[in-house]
């Protein structure tokens, strides 16, 4: 229900902040609605090297966001060896020069050094830091910190009452996306069992396979549940705030965090048009702010695994953990994007990303439109030759007439998927 009894405060204009994983999730996440974008810098942010930025595509990502009047965040928070103060530093300095808008941070040794660059670029504390009480919201508001980014570990009533406790502080939580089974994210289990340090940015997510319990004078294993699957008794459900955001609001929060950087584009785009459409709907006075059914639906159609709202409301009891199985829920595929909407042919020109057939029933994600355009493929036209086909394939750039003419352009990037088969 909306919004919950005992919530006074309201807090419109909260920042939408998307996960950039490389460019052009950078670009998605922009198009389709997000106030602010995070990425990470080389090896020196929490996800692999393959989900961050080289500097040349830093620079390209911070001028197309700033074109835009959105803002890039650059997430330096491993925890760093003395080896790897020279490089991040260096990394530092360039995304300063090219107009970075804030650094994200975890270790103090590493705020430190950044302070004293004198930048004057915001500093933002990673949940990696493990903030969950007032006084140490305090604490790093005197050291110059402008922004913490709140454990993932504390109820929406703790949020409620640093934010009460430290108001000038901006607060940032995390509102959907993967979860981890270690206290903000801090694990030595891969470390452990694969050499991969997850606090150096190479989680292999362990916690994620399955387990079997063996008694030690025993040969035999037993499951830990009943379910042939397995056990996967440290695999966490996937967040999801979507229906809770005037409860976030009144909080206090400052801004909405979606986890992602190793998803794909389409995930980028779609988690980001849903809660854009939900802030949007909540931040106008002059509109009902119902919680609207088709968002949800909407983040049903986005590789997940169960949704739970995690530690924000204890009291309702609700699951952490997936016993069900290890690997994301996927209903749909991201089979294109939208390259141009032939208006007058009644058609659009669609640049493949995954394969699509005659006889499939596509959907059209447009940023400046929320309802969703279905469309049977009745014909698959080659652009370049004008053979007709039975399937396109990734790389492939073809046309397919619209099952009915729309009223408006759809825009150029729209994104377009597929039930899966």
């Amino acid at each position: 229900m909306f919004p919950r009894k005992g919530y006074l405060r309201y807090n419109p204009g909260m920042e939408l902040l998307a996960p950039a994983g490389n460019l052009e999730k950078l670009k998605m996440a922009v198009r389709f609605g997000a106030d602010a974008v995070y990425c990470g810098a080389g090896s020196y942010s929490l996800r692999v090297p393959e989900a961050s930025l080289t500097p040349d595509e830093l620079a390209e990502g911070i001028a197309f966001a700033h074109q835009r009047g959105r803002r890039v965040y650059l997430a330096l928070n491993i925890f760093p060896f003395d080896e790897d103060f020279a490089g991040m530093l260096a990394y530092f300095k360039q995304a300063v020069d090219m107009g970075i808008d804030a650094v994200i941070v975890s270790d103090p040794g590493l705020f430190s050094a950044v302070r004293r660059h004198g930048s004057g670029v915001e500093i933002h504390l990673s949940t990696q830091a493990n903030t969950t009480n007032s006084e140490s919201v305090r604490f790093w508001k005197e050291q110059g910190v402008d922004r913490v980014i709140l454990a993932r570990e504390l109820s929406l009533e703790r949020v409620g009452a640093i934010k009460r406790n430290v108001p000038e502080m901006k607060l940032e939580v995390f509102v959907h996306g993967a979860m981890c089974v270690a206290f903000s994210g801090r694990c030595l289990l891969s470390s452990v069992l694969t050499g991969r340090s997850a606090n150096q940015g190479l989680c292999t997510q362990p916690c994620r396979w399955e387990y079997r319990l063996r008694e030690v004078g025993r040969k035999e294993e037993l499951a830990l549940f009943e379910d042939d699957r397995g056990a996967y008794i440290l695999n966490s459900r996937d967040l999801c705030m979507i229906e809770h955001i005037p409860e976030l609001a009144a909080a206090g929060v400052d801004g909405l965090k979606i986890e992602g950087r190793m998803k794909t584009a389409y995930y980028a785009a779609a988690v980001t048009r849903v809660y854009r459409a939900a802030l949007d709907r909540y931040d106008d006075p002059d509109l009902k702010s119902d919680f609207d059914p088709r968002w949800r639906e909407e983040l049903e159609k986005v590789p997940h695994r169960p949704y739970t709202t995690g530690f924000y409301f204890p009291e309702a009891e609700t699951e952490t953990e997936s016993t069900v199985q290890a690997g994301p829920i996927r209903n749909y595929d991201f089979v294109g994007t939208v390259d141009e909407h032939l208006l007058e042919e009644g058609a659009i020109r669609i640049m493949a990303r995954n394969r699509f057939k005659v006889g499939d029933t596509l959907e059209i994600l447009d940023p400046n439109q929320f309802e969703v355009v279905k469309t049977r493929v009745d014909r698959i036209t080659d652009d370049r030759t004008g053979r007709n086909l039975e399937q396109a394939h990734n790389s492939y750039v073809v046309r397919v007439p619209l099952m009915k003419k729309l009223a408006y352009q759809v825009s150029r990037h729209a994104i377009i998927r597929a039930e899966s088969v």
